[in-house]
């Protein structure tokens, strides 16, 4: 139940210039037609900050598409002329704006991940495990979040867990029979 999208930018004009076929409207009624269908969907995207022409209220829409989809894991790419490109002959945003804007949207993703991971605690997730280290097992839940369970277990097996805790955007979990 977790979705990346490659939503780009929350601002439509952005979204035309970066020649994408989708409008911030139909990226907010997809989420919202998906969580009809299954609420505990989880989404991430990838937004880029400061692309040629962008306005303080064009970021303004990306900041209010990443709220309205509840945007938990964010890709954020500051935006890097690349040459011959259409978008290296638009009007460029100062490096340091882009810089900020990276950040800011950054800061938002981490805190929407906060809530979701803090609002976790007491559920039941089932979680791969990707990595073992000397006393524990770090996987990814269904929802892509970060798992660490305080016992070896078999790198690629499948686990039911219950979220006890999070330190540092990674859940910690207890393996349930």
């Amino acid at each position: 139940p977790y979705l990346h999208l490659s939503l780009q930018s929350g601002n439509n004009l952005i979204l035309k210039r970066m020649k994408r076929r989708h409008t911030k409207q139909q990226a907010i009624e997809f989420c919202e037609k998906v969580w009809n269908y299954r609420s505990d969907m989880v989404f991430g995207a990838d937004i880029i900050a400061g692309f040629p022409t962008e306005t303080n209220k064009m970021f303004e829409d990306s900041i209010s598409l990443v709220k309205k989809c509840n945007l938990t894991h964010l890709h954020v790419f500051p935006f890097s002329i690349r040459k011959s490109t259409p978008a290296a002959r638009m009007p460029q945003v100062p490096k340091d704006i882009i810089k900020k804007r990276a950040r800011i949207l950054r800061n938002l993703g981490n805190s929407n991940l906060k809530k979701y991971l803090n609002n976790q605690i007491g559920s039941k997730v089932k979680v791969l495990i990707e990595q073992v280290k000397e006393s524990s097992s770090i996987g990814k839940s269904q929802h892509f979040t970060k798992i660490e369970i305080p016992q070896i277990l078999n790198k690629g097996s499948i686990v039911d867990c219950i979220i006890s805790d999070v330190h540092e955007n990674i859940s910690k979990a207890t393996v349930i029979s």
